[in-house]
């Protein structure tokens, strides 16, 4: 007597359809923040919330956006298996914030994404210098093309902190 599994007969029909039974999820991407945040939670049957350290995920555009925020953050090196990965912009760390440094600068933000980031297309970078508080302003804006939505990013490039800080998120 034959066994007769009927929820893998429906993937091996599906399949043999090319249809993907398993594309329930509200959203395309999905990307994890590299630390963990101390979340509260209240569980059925107790009172109080109980404190945990969960890993905390990020969804479609907000995915890329972290992901950009990690690499413009990993300096080459950093990743063993993928040591090419990041962007080094310690050398303008002593150097003056200024126009030019700018324009360097959104142009080496511009070549990482199109070379790393492949869900999106960079459209411009605008970099501004602001050496009263020592940070560099950056606009990013890329066409996600899954969507046929542009979005634009908005970062901090703190010299004092040598981090790249998403504004847009508040991360």
């Amino acid at each position: 007597m034959a066994i007769k599994i009927t929820d893998l007969q429906t993937v091996a029909n599906a399949y043999k359809a090319n249809v993907n039974v398993y594309t329930t999820n509200p959203y395309v991407y999905k990307d994890l923040y590299l630390d963990l945040t101390q979340n509260q939670t209240t569980y059925q049957g107790f009172q109080n919330p109980v404190a945990k350290k969960d890993i905390q995920v990020s969804y479609d555009d907000q995915a890329i956006s972290n992901s950009l925020t990690n690499l413009f953050n990993t300096i080459p090196g950093q990743r063993f298996l993928f040591p090419q990965y990041g962007l080094n912009l310690r050398q303008y760390l002593f150097e003056p914030i200024s126009e030019i440094n700018a324009q360097i600068i959104g142009r080496n933000i511009f070549d990482s994404i199109k070379t790393y980031e492949s869900r999106v297309t960079p459209l411009n970078v605008n970099v501004i210098a602001d050496p009263d508080n020592n940070l560099y302003i950056i606009t990013i804006t890329v066409l996600i093309p899954v969507y046929n939505a542009t979005v634009s990013i908005y970062y901090n490039y703190d010299l004092t902190r040598q981090k790249f800080i998403n504004i847009t998120n508040n991360q």
